[in-house]
């Protein structure tokens, strides 16, 4: 197998923010605390980053809980477990998709690998997390994959699961039609073992959530990966204090990023947050919808339904 480097600014649609944060160009230095070759990172954020035992522990439960179902290696649990015992968290994370998402979503869960073991290099405890971004609703997003066939051409599979509108993708589950897919996918990876990870983990019953999370278990077994499911109501209960603070500061947390963005347009980067004055950075689930909350003249609102700011931190 012959392996080739190339520069980021000869890959196409690769974004001039990202060319000049690599370079950590001055007209970008306003928008990040640090180049991303600046290797005593990891010192810098553990300094500042204090939770409360009791927190630490219950999201440790979590962890091992979902993990488990996931079919967690043993490098796995080990990482829960020191990440219980105080260990930091590098975490990255990606919408749950058709076998495994896009290349990127293996690059970055390799990518969190890389930088925890840069960390453990400068003797700070470090795991890599994957968030499973299960609430994501863009089915049509995710429920296709392009596999290279027996001719070195992309082949094209796209799922006929379907679920309500705007139901979060991680809890839509597949029905015999993905046997179909499976069989396709087989063709073009002719890996028997590749195939056969997809076909136990994508079932029939299985969701996009849990297909995903338990074909990446398998993926980074030996990496020792922790997988996290976003959308758990105790990760939420954990969460509550946070989310009363958006709720909160909803006028001051929207003006910043409106500013932001046009701080970003005046140094002539691409917008980065698609946010009008009147989003917040809530949603709330009905009838199994993910729906936006807005917030208009000091008002909160699903639609044209009002809510209370009470209701909303329930």
């Amino acid at each position: 197998m012959q392996s080739h480097c190339l520069p980021f600014r000869q890959i196409p649609h690769t974004t001039q923010l990202f060319l000049d944060y690599l370079d950590f160009a001055p007209k970008v230095q306003q928008f990040y605390p640090r180049s991303p070759r600046f290797l005593e990172w990891a010192k810098d954020e553990t300094d500042r980053i204090k939770y409360p035992a009791d927190r630490r522990a219950g999201v440790a439960d979590i962890l091992e809980r979902q993990n488990r179902f996931f079919g967690a290696s043993s490098a796995t649990l080990e990482n829960i477990q020191r990440f219980r015992s105080g260990a930091c968290a590098l975490v990255t994370g990606q919408q749950v998709g058709l076998f495994g998402g896009p290349t990127f979503s293996i690059y970055k869960a390799l990518s969190a690998v890389k930088m925890a073991r840069e960390a453990e290099k400068l003797g700070i405890a470090c795991v890599p997390v994957f968030w499973l971004a299960t609430e994501d609703h863009d089915l049509e997003e995710v429920n296709q994959a392009h596999l290279p066939n027996a001719d070195g051409n992309l082949e094209g599979l796209a799922s006929a699961t379907h679920g309500k509108k705007d139901e979060p993708v991680g809890s839509i589950a597949f029905g015999p039609e993905i046997s179909d897919l499976l069989s396709r996918a087989a063709v073009s990876l002719g890996d028997a073992e590749a195939s056969r990870a997809l076909a136990e983990c994508y079932r029939p019953g299985e969701t996009f959530g849990t297909a995903f999370a338990k074909f990446f278990a398998r993926v980074f077994a030996d990496f020792g990966v922790i997988l996290l499911e976003g959308s758990d109501p105790e990760l939420d209960r954990i969460a509550a204090p946070l989310y009363r603070e958006a709720i909160v500061r909803t006028p001051e947390l929207v003006t910043a990023l409106l500013n932001r963005d046009e701080q970003l347009r005046e140094a002539e980067y691409h917008q980065q947050v698609r946010i009008t004055d009147s989003s917040t950075l809530l949603f709330m689930f009905r009838d199994g919808q993910r729906l936006p909350v807005h917030f208009e003249a000091g008002r909160f609102l699903i639609g044209d339904e009002q809510i209370s700011s009470q209701d909303l931190a329930r």
